[in-house]
């Protein structure tokens, strides 16, 4: 009787323990993969958002801060036009977590919080959201107000298109049509002109050449004279030289026999009373 009693509590502890695993396998399951409606917040982009999916990754200066985890598509039957919200969640914890990043979010958009689209892969088109501060970018809200909204803003891709569209073509094209027609129509005359100028210069070529050739003549005799100058200048130079050298030598000369006078008279005071002996 003992036994079944004891058979029947490890029974009990392992059912309890099993559900008990069981339950939290199911809340792990849950808080990863349902999507707390609350802590959604939506985007609306105005251009072409292909290449992104669900799960790509949502960046603040390069570190992910949330993923995407809905896209929708609107459609607004009057107007013939579509919407296409995008919902991201941004990592946090609990609901206080929750409420002090939703604050945070609110002040970072005053600053000039902005999402814009960028390319993650550029083999496979694939795209992500980066949040970035620009306050130049004025925030327009479209949304209902039913979840909170980051504004956004064109990425340079679609600013490039988006300036590609604004140039006018066909304007292009019509404005450079008429100046090919106007060198067309002109071309005659500017052809008669250059042949006018052609003939002209072919007519004074032979005066040109003698001008020429009598300007280089004119300029190897002055290099003549000029090198027949600086020879002369050179040789009175070289004479120059000679002389200072001859004088400085004979200065030399003088200047060894005062000094020896000067030691013999130090040796021999009485010389310059009796004179030099013999």
């Amino acid at each position: 009787m003992q036994n079944k009693k004891t058979y029947k509590m490890t029974g009990l502890f392992v059912i309890v323990g099993l559900l008990c695993f069981f339950g939290i396998i199911a809340y792990f399951i849950s808080s990863k993969f349902t999507i707390n409606k609350n802590a959604m917040i939506v985007m609306y982009f105005d251009e072409s958002i292909g290449g992104l999916s669900v799960g790509a990754p949502v960046v603040l200066s390069g570190v992910e801060v949330g993923k995407v985890v809905k896209i929708k598509l609107i459609p607004d039957f009057e107007a013939g036009t579509f919407q296409v919200p995008v919902f991201i969640t941004i990592d946090g914890g609990g609901d206080a977590d929750r409420k002090e990043v939703e604050a945070t979010l609110k002040h970072l958009i005053e600053k000039g919080l902005r999402a814009r689209l960028i390319t993650s892969n550029y083999l496979t088109g694939q795209l992500m959201i980066e949040l970035v501060m620009d306050p130049s970018q004025k925030a327009v809200m479209k949304g209902s107000g039913k979840y909170m909204e980051i504004p956004t803003e064109y990425s340079s891709f679609a600013m490039l298109s988006k300036d590609l569209e604004d140039v006018s073509l066909r304007e292009i094209l019509s404005k450079l049509s008429n100046i090919l027609s106007d060198i067309d129509d002109n071309l005659p005359s500017i052809m008669k002109s250059l042949g006018s100028v052609s003939a002209s210069f072919d007519k004074n070529l032979p005066s040109i050449m003698n001008n020429v050739n009598t300007v280089a003549g004119n300029i190897s005799n002055i290099t003549t004279k000029i090198d027949d100058v600086m020879d002369r200048k050179n040789s009175e130079t070289t004479k120059t030289m000679n002389n200072f050298n001859n004088t400085l030598e004979e200065i030399s000369k003088a200047s060894r026999s005062l000094k020896n006078l000067v030691d013999y008279l130090e040796r021999h005071p009485e010389a310059i009373i009796q004179g030099k002996e013999k």
